[in-house]
This record gives structure tokens, sequence and C-alpha cells, in this order.
């Protein structure tokens, strides 16, 4: 079904955000936003995978909603959208979380397609915070989104590539 793929990456990671080392499968970057006032630490994650089917952008969308919410004791999908080109599909969806320890969250979700080595490629973009967090970080979170490109490889890197 989906399988992970590494791609040249680049991206802005937003002032006030720290990387940290992923700690799950198919996430290849993640940042937190630390406070330590909050129940929860605000998070960005980044995960990519390689897809083989041609299941229409707001399927795997649905996807992740189903994958998420085997897992909270409450999950309401607040905004789904479209966006993107018939080339380059994209999806957007704002989701109400509710833990099972009763912590009430806000995940903005942004899928975006993009040619890979294998066919294409499926970027999941997430930001995960509390709901007033979620007002101040979300606008960070867009700026990462928007920061997001494959890196072209220069000659050199290409050279350099087998050390």
């Amino acid at each position: 079904m989906a399988d992970l793929v590494t791609l040249p990456l680049g991206f802005d990671v937003p002032e006030g955000w720290t990387p940290v080392p992923p700690v799950v499968s198919g996430v290849v970057f993640v940042a937190v936003h630390p406070n330590p006032e909050a129940d929860f630490t605000p998070n960005i994650t980044l995960g990519i995978q390689q897809r083989e089917d041609a299941l229409p952008i707001k399927e795997i969308a649905e996807e992740a909603v189903e994958r998420l919410g085997r897992t909270m004791a409450l999950l309401e999908v607040l905004d789904r959208q479209e966006v993107g080109s018939p080339a380059a599909p994209g999806c957007t969806q704002t989701l109400r979380l509710r833990t099972g320890e009763g912590q009430d969250l806000l995940q903005v979700q942004v899928f975006l397609t993009v040619p890979g080595p294998a066919g294409r490629v499926v970027l999941e973009l997430v930001c995960t915070a509390g709901p007033q967090d979620a007002r101040t970080l979300v606008p960070d979170f867009r700026k990462f989104v928007a920061s997001v490109h494959v890196r072209r490889e220069t000659p050199q890197e290409k050279e350099n590539d087998g050390d």
C-alpha cells in the first residue's frame, strides 16, 4: 500500500520550534514548541510515503483519519479541502481530538503530492497542539508547509553521493 521513501527535502523550521529525533515509523522530521506551562507539547511532523496505488488524495486524508481514530477517544473532522492541481493534488484537514486521558487537541494535516524516484510520493505534514496554543502556532505551521520543497541535487552532490 504505502512505503517509506527518502527525498532530498528542504524546509524552514519556524522560529521558536526545536527539531527533535523522530520516534514514529514513517516520520522523517519532528519539531516541538516547548512550553513548560502547557499540558501538551505542540509538535510539527513530516512523513513521506511512496504510493503505488491511484487513491485520490482526499481518500489518503481519510486513511489518516481512520488510523488516528483508532487511538483517540474522540475524533471529529472540522474541515477538509482539496488544494493544488490535478498534476499535484493536495488536501488539508483540521481535526478535533480527545485523547484517552481526556486531553483536547487540535490537529491540522496537509497532504501534498510530489514526483518521486518511483512515481507518486505523498508528504504528510501535521501540526498538533492544544486548542489555545493552536491559535498562535498554526500560522507557524502554514509557513513551514509553504517552505517545503524538493531540493535539486547539484552535479557535485551527485558526484559525492557514493562517498
